[in-house]
């Protein structure tokens, strides 16, 4: 009887186990045009009038399905597995906020699953991001001040007010600047580069300049309090320290409005002692370089050199307390910008994401990425090439024939690459880690190896030439490395390479997958594609030739009536919308070619209806599926605050609702009257 018992318990185990149910919330085999078909009505809110709030049209409805969509936590422990599987079943949210947590979670899943042993081929590669992502997992808390104490401003000095160690007589700014650049810190007082050419992109030099505008605007006494409270000052130190430190910020940023009239000079690195001696150059290269691979006759590029001079001034007439301090926060407030913000599983894999930029863009090509998707994506990306030369021919600027001719060019050299790092470059990758000497129980020494590691990796392209460099990651975008945040999938226009790079994070659903409807395609990814390809015809991009050399021809562009025209509209559009020009631009251009690719330029043109969703025309769906990209949690008031987030583009609401605004298309699509808050007043356009 025992036996019979035992055996009608296993097999309804395994019924149970195998078996989808409704109180299991298993979801019954869809195709993938349905799964997205039945989300995007979901997200909708369809009592919302779609020429008056077209977000709210499309998104209005996201957050409940979010809500709903969440696996009851509840749920007991013997259960975990299956709630694993479930939530790779979930469309993550369209923006890409949602699919870098889905694919957080993805490798998070990962990580808890396998063992020492379990890595295919035991790859020191795999093993070093598990001791990352381990010695993570084991802060309790995460503790700023432990940076501090493993790097010091100098082996004569420790950081002010912090221990007993403190010795103003030894602090030296320049040597403290070249420690902390070697570990990654840069735009603190000044930016050093390591970027292709100017005239040549298929060498690097060094670049020396003033920080950006962004960089050097002051945190405020009370970001500066509150660092100084993490770290274990007094509220009364802090305060006093604070007010010193936000007084010497305010006159360095003042020094932003020196105008450069000497204009950038190129010269030996020996030579920069002589030209600039108060800098004290060979001083701080000796922190980034062993003094082995310091070359004195490399050349450098430097930059705003009245601002640099006057640095020095404003340094000197300060108390060594003050620019030591500041030095402090602006290093703390990077680090708290690369480690975890909270001590969880998905914060953890996104510090290993941005720690090991090159180890987890392979991991994620090799485990998420699937290879059948690149020619189809790579035939999207040719038409959209194609349309954008039509509308070049269509020469709407009036410019010169000289010029649209050269402007072809260049976009009939454009390439794309899918993913930071190829399946093939494993060893390429592991060389860059090989000598690095993870532990699972010391996160705070990880992070400071691994920073400099990354530096170190830069600074090597210093000794590569035009005749070694290829298309591999080294070669072509490693310099990116150091600055590229790979903790999201955001794709990005490269204009020294005339590359669009499209990281492998981004190619999953709801943006890609090789069953979704030629629509979506061109919706989604036709439009991430488009507003890469745009940057490269926008204010920054239109001075780079097809080669990725500044080739000039802004000027003549910028005399144009029309051009002048569009750029103006977009300004004055400006207090509502992005911060910056250049990404307006590009969604207001991408969206159109986008369009464009897809349904071609007739408006009369009718196409038959998705018998998914029969109640929309093909057209509406096109603007509907854009939108739903957007979908998310940030409200209109309120700019994404984040470190990355100061922002180039606008609110996601915004984005959407100003792009669409400008596009005749739309208007003519769902009956918008002139008069609605879904048609701009003055549509704007450039290309």
């Amino acid at each position: 009887m025992l036996r019979l018992s035992l055996a009608a318990w296993l097999l309804f185990s395994l019924a149970w186990r195998t078996t989808p149910t409704a109180c299991r919330q298993i979801r019954p085999p869809q195709s993938i045009q349905q799964m997205l078909a039945t989300q995007l009505q979901s997200y909708m809110d369809t009592k919302a009038r779609p020429c008056e709030n077209f977000y709210q049209y499309a998104c209005g409805n996201w957050q409940i399905q979010q809500e709903e969509q969440h696996f009851p936590r509840e749920r007991e422990r013997d259960k975990d597995r299956e709630r694993e599987r479930y939530q790779e079943q979930l469309l993550p949210s369209g923006t890409l906020e949602g699919i870098d947590s889905n694919l957080n979670r993805r490798l998070e899943l990962l990580f808890r699953r396998t063992n020492s042993s379990s890595f295919e081929g035991d790859s020191m590669l795999l093993e070093q991001m598990r001791f990352y992502y381990r010695s993570c997992k084991r802060l309790k808390p995460y503790n700023l001040k432990k940076y501090l104490v493993l790097l010091q401003p100098s082996n004569l000095t420790h950081w002010p007010s912090v221990g007993r160690g403190w010795r103003p007589d030894s602090f030296d700014w320049i040597t403290t600047m070249g420690r902390l650049r070697q570990h990654g810190l840069n735009g603190a007082l000044l930016r050093i580069d390591v970027l292709p050419r100017w005239d040549d992109s298929r060498s690097y030099s060094l670049y020396v300049n003033k920080p950006s505008r962004q960089e050097t605007l002051p945190m405020g006494e009370g970001a500066i309090i509150e660092l100084l409270l993490d770290i274990g000052q007094t509220k009364r130190s802090a305060n006093a320290l604070a007010r010193l430190v936000d007084d010497f910020e305010h006159k360095l940023h003042r020094l932003q409005d020196l105008d450069d009239d000497e204009g950038p000079r190129e010269m030996q690195l020996g030579y920069l002692a002589t030209y600039l001696p108060q800098l004290r150059w060979l001083s701080f290269m000796r922190q980034v370089r062993d003094d082995a691979d310091l070359d004195l006759r490399s050349t450098l590029i430097i930059e705003n050199i009245p601002y640099l001079r006057a640095l020095s001034e404003l340094v000197e007439a300060q108390t060594p307390d003050t620019v030591c301090s500041y030095i402090m926060l602006k290093w703390l407030a990077f680090l708290k910008s690369q480690g975890p913000a909270e001590i969880s599983r998905g914060e953890c894999v996104s510090s290993l994401r941005r720690a090991m930029p090159l180890a987890s863009s392979w991991l994620i090509s090799q485990r998420f990425f699937d290879p059948d998707s690149e020619p189809e994506i790579r035939s999207l990306f040719r038409r959209l090439k194609r349309r954008f030369g039509q509308t070049l021919s269509e020469n709407r600027l009036r410019l010169s024939p000289p010029l649209v001719h050269i402007l072809q060019q260049k976009i009939r050299a454009m390439r794309l690459q899918l993913g930071f790092v190829q399946l093939d470059e494993l060893e390429t990758v592991e060389q860059q880690y090989a000598h690095l000497e993870l532990s699972d129980h010391n996160f705070y020494g990880n992070q400071l190896e691994l920073l400099r590691q990354r530096v170190v990796a830069n600074f090597d392209l210093l000794a590569l030439n035009s005749t070694n460099l290829t298309n591999s990651t080294r070669g072509g975008v490693s310099y990116l490395a150091e600055s590229w945040d790979a903790s999201n999938s955001s794709p990005l226009y490269v204009r020294p390479r005339n590359l669009v790079l499209v990281p492998h994070g981004l190619l999953q659903l709801p943006v890609w997958h090789t069953n979704i409807s030629a629509l979506q395609q061109h919706a989604v990814m036709g439009f991430a594609l488009a507003h890469e390809l745009a940057h490269g015809f926008d204010m920054s991009g239109i001075d780079y030739d097809d080669l990725g050399n500044i080739m000039g021809p802004v000027e003549e562009i910028g005399a144009s009536k029309q051009f002048r025209q569009g750029l103006n509209c977009m300004q004055q559009q400006m207090a509502t919308g992005s911060k910056w020009l250049d990404e307006k631009l590009a969604d207001f251009a991408a969206l159109r070619l986008a369009y464009e690719t897809f349904f071609g330029v007739r408006a009369d043109q009718r196409e038959p209806r998705d018998p998914l969703i029969p109640q929309f025309s093909q057209r509406q769906l096109f603007f509907i599926s854009f939108a739903q990209f957007f979908c998310g949690r940030t409200p209109v008031s309120s700019l994404r605050s984040q470190s990355q987030a100061h922002l180039e583009h606008a609110a996601d609401e915004l984005r959407v609702m100003q792009t669409l605004a400008n596009f005749e298309e739309f208007s003519r699509e769902f009956g918008c009257e002139k008069k609605a808050k879904m048609q701009a007043s003055h549509r704007c356009r450039l290309w």
